[in-house]
């Protein structure tokens, strides 16, 4: 509701509003559903994680901009949460890329190992780890790679937010369909035309069963009374994704300009993220190589 509220007030036409809603419960997909066996996923810890970062986000932006700000309305929301509620992983798979931390969560300094290039600044606040769910319940000391806010999920803010943006909503479609204040939402139904609704509703159709089915599949796992086949949840899985696969191709065939925005953005794209990669990586080098400098000066002092 959030994002679709945000698709209206900045940019009043209801086929952006549809978009907006959809993206916006994207990110959710990276649950414990049809791909991740339980432990698998407790282990890695992969919601909050795989779709809810920019790199997802830059992704959807591709396909459709107005799908990846609704997807980044929710991974917004969702990083104002506190650990308990996993807060959110904006720079995954690359924050996976470190190991260790500087500091353990006492503010202690962890020494260095020189075969270990890229370190975090802090390993994840335990104490805050062990008052939060279940599944991620793991007292390993890990680098603090996930941003942490100051709210329960759950709480006044959700309730808060979805009643707000659910009231603020109905609000414009009235205004809007009554006249009173006009094109405040734009339902033009020119705008839905079979190449726009067509590959949108197989999509609405191929999200809604990864999300369903993942959440009666979580359910019934979490009582463990499955009596399931799990390759049940499997083949339903496949066949979600083939939908939501085949509503893309289908998208790009009916609307065939989609695709010159995207080629034409490919050489910006490729560079920006060629620049943020070769930054890094020397501004990491650069440090990584004073930090070994200042151990091994230690390390001579205390030989001599």
């Amino acid at each position: 509701m959030f994002g679709a509220l945000v698709g209206a007030l900045f940019f009043g036409r209801f086929d952006i509003l549809l978009l907006f809603a959809v993206g916006s419960v994207l990110p959710d997909m990276d649950r414990e559903y049809g791909f991740f066996s339980k432990n698998y996923f407790r282990e890695h810890q992969l919601h909050r994680a795989l779709c809810h970062n920019f790199f997802f986000i830059g992704i959807l932006s591709l396909i459709n901009p107005y799908l990846a700000l609704g997807a980044f309305c929710h991974t917004l929301l969702d990083g104002i949460n506190t650990a308990k509620d996993r807060g959110v992983e904006w720079l995954y798979p690359f924050s996976r890329l470190v190991k260790k931390a500087r500091y353990d969560h006492a503010g202690k300094k962890i020494a260095f190992d020189i075969k270990t290039k890229l370190y975090m600044y802090q390993n994840d606040p335990v104490e805050l780890t062990r008052k939060t769910a279940e599944d991620m319940k793991d007292f390993t000391l890990r680098p603090w790679r996930r941003i942490y806010g100051p709210f329960y999920s759950g709480g006044i803010l959700d309730i808060g937010l979805f009643i707000g943006s659910t009231v603020l909503l109905l609000f414009l479609t009235i205004l809007s369909i009554l006249g009173i204040r006009p094109f405040t939402i734009d339902f033009n139904l020119s705008q839905l035309s079979f190449n726009f609704v067509g590959p949108l509703i197989i999509g609405i159709i191929g999200v809604s069963l990864v999300l369903g089915v993942g959440e009666i599949k979580r359910h019934i796992e979490a009582k463990k009374v499955s009596r399931s086949p799990p390759i049940l949840w499997k083949l339903s899985f496949s066949f979600s994704l083939s939908l939501i696969i085949f509503a893309l191709g289908m998208g790009a065939y009916l609307n065939p300009g989609s695709e010159i925005l995207l080629l034409d953005n490919l050489p910006y794209l490729a560079a920006g993220t060629l620049l943020v990669l070769l930054t890094a990586f020397f501004v990491l080098k650069i440090y990584s190589l004073k930090s070994i400098s200042k151990m091994r000066k230690g390390e001579d002092a205390y030989a001599v």
